[in-house]
């Protein structure tokens, strides 16, 4: 789930120009500003 946030820096989850072949299987937004989004590797 994805919260809308600002934040100035921090630790990067992947390294640079690494990729991961992904697929997206659902996408919700929910009233709050909130959205779902579900992905399976391909």
């Amino acid at each position: 789930m994805v919260y809308p946030t600002v934040l100035g820096a921090g630790k990067r989850l992947f390294a640079d120009g690494s990729t991961i072949p992904l697929r997206l299987d659902e996408c919700r937004q929910f009233e709050d500003g909130i959205v779902l989004l579900r992905y399976t590797a391909e």
